[in-house]
């Protein structure tokens, strides 16, 4: 169960708990009312009290407004955020082409890095999907790295680069590194680095209110929105929805 947790600058004591949905995921909402003056103890305290009733209906994940500032207080009643790693990752491959076009450049005529640990699925993915698109590919994930640029040449017969002969125009890192390029997407962690990109879904209402990321992402984990509905929109573009 997923919960939401939000406060309203409203009169009265008491947390209300609802049930809410979510684009036909079912959640629960816990709005914390909070007065106009109202002192940082007594704030906390109402913002511990709702997280425990989240907890006590069942809620382990919990989404909140951007920049949410209690989440130790979330974190110690149990609840932990929505993760958007797998999400970031997914979308590599339309980050690295947004990134690209943002830049009137053309795939054909650019070269991307990848890089990580390893070979993940989520880099394997990128890298077959953006292999046949852009004149350049760069894989630098040690030894499997080595054998995907191999296999990669096999397959589609591109050029695929060694890491250090190429001059990345996109580099999407899928583990911590110290990879450069002109426009840089560190794919991981709790807090994935999109350079300012963002992710936007068509013909979706989103309810407004929420971080957009963690929420993106949970809908994306069950199903509520496919991949094909999902663009990315550079810096500074107006958000619809």
């Amino acid at each position: 169960m997923v919960g939401i947790m939000e406060w309203k600058v409203e009169k009265g004591r008491r947390v209300r708990l609802e049930r809410d949905w979510l684009l036909g995921l079912p959640c629960q909402r816990a709005t914390v009312p909070v007065g106009e003056g109202m002192r940082e103890r007594a704030r906390l305290r109402r913002v511990t009290r709702g997280a425990r009733e989240l907890v006590r209906a069942g809620v382990r994940r919990v989404l909140t407004q951007a920049g949410f500032p209690c989440w130790e207080e979330l974190k110690e009643a149990g609840l932990r955020p929505v993760e958007t790693e797998a999400f970031c990752q997914m979308l590599a491959p339309s980050l690295a082409l947004a990134a690209l076009r943002c830049r009137d450049r053309r795939p054909e005529r650019s070269a991307v890095l990848l890089s990580g640990p390893g070979v993940s699925p989520a880099l394997f993915r990128a890298a077959e999907q953006l292999c046949p698109q852009v004149r350049d590919l760069a894989v630098d994930a040690g030894e499997a790295g080595e054998e995907l640029a191999a296999w990669l040449r096999a397959e589609f017969g591109a050029a695929v680069r060694p890491p250090d002969g190429v001059e990345a125009d996109v580099t999407l890192c899928f583990g911590p590194s110290p990879a450069a390029g002109e426009t840089v997407f560190r794919l991981y962690g709790p807090t994935p680095d999109l350079a300012g990109f963002r992710p936007a879904v068509r013909g979706v209402e989103l309810p407004a209110g929420l971080d957009r990321l963690p929420l993106l992402a949970l809908l994306w984990e069950e199903g509520r929105i496919g991949g094909e509905r999902l663009n990315v929109l550079p810096p500074n573009t107006k958000l619809l929805t």
